[in-house]
């Protein structure tokens, strides 16, 4: 959308492109090989394949930064207080709605996003009025869906992924001149949980602030994984369509 008119955007409306896909995602670290701006391009990239499967929904500007206090060990990481963020999106959904949009699709393209949206959704469906919202929260889900992906390459990595195999991949596909390939290394490989991570903070697992291995990365494992995580989440907003 924000590379659209205020005219285009009408347009769409009145064909019927009356859902918008909303990435919350975040501006961090990620290791010294990836750029800050990470989970943003990954955001897009997957707000726009999940638009194109749909066929009938326009990308919103990716939200940024995020909530990523868990990173502010490193420099440049930029963290929004989980109430800000949320605040910030109750304005997005009420601008949106107010302009015509009756479905707004949010997800959380940054772990540390997925419990501050969850924990005050109900208020987010409650700004949206007249316009749905259909969220795809959960963390478990997501995650899966990714690790599915990186099974079918031969992987096996159980690590909450972050600058990992799955991160590297996505951005060299994505934006290859951004990943400083001579700079990958290993870090964390051990398992936990998200709540844990954001509670200690990623410096007490992590020396260079990547959990899990980047080495093996491919433009074509990056792809897989916004086609194939797409495809589901599309088939997930169907399947919600149809029960309301």
């Amino acid at each position: 959308m924000q590379e659209m008119t205020w005219p285009e955007i009408r347009d769409a409306l009145a064909r019927g492109k009356t859902s918008v896909v909303l990435a919350v995602a975040s501006v961090e670290q990620h290791g010294p090989a990836l750029p800050l701006n990470t989970d943003e391009e990954i955001g897009r990239a997957l707000a726009v394949e999940v638009a194109r499967c749909l066929g009938d929904a326009l990308v919103g500007p990716v939200v940024v930064p995020g909530c990523s206090e868990h990173h502010m060990a490193w420099p440049g990481t930029i963290s929004l207080p989980a109430e800000v963020l949320v605040s910030l999106i109750i304005h997005y959904v009420k601008s949106l709605s107010r302009h015509g949009f009756r479905e707004i699709i949010l997800f959380a393209a940054h772990g540390g996003n997925f419990g501050p949206l969850a924990a005050r959704l109900e208020d987010i469906r409650r700004a949206a009025r007249p316009a749905r919202v259909i969220d795809l929260l959960d963390a478990q889900s997501l995650f899966g869906a990714w690790f599915e992906v990186l099974r079918d390459f031969g992987r096996a990595d159980r690590t909450l992924p972050h600058a990992d195999v799955m991160e590297t991949s996505l951005m060299m596909y994505l934006r290859p001149e951004l990943v400083r390939e001579g700079r990958l290394e290993v870090g964390f490989t051990g398992t936990f949980d998200l709540e844990e991570l954001t509670r200690r903070g990623l410096q007490s697992f992590t020396r260079n602030g990547v959990l899990g291995d980047p080495r093996g990365a491919s433009p074509a494992l990056g792809r897989a994984l916004i086609e194939r995580v797409g495809r589901k989440m599309a088939d997930e907003i169907r399947r919600r369509r149809e029960q309301s």
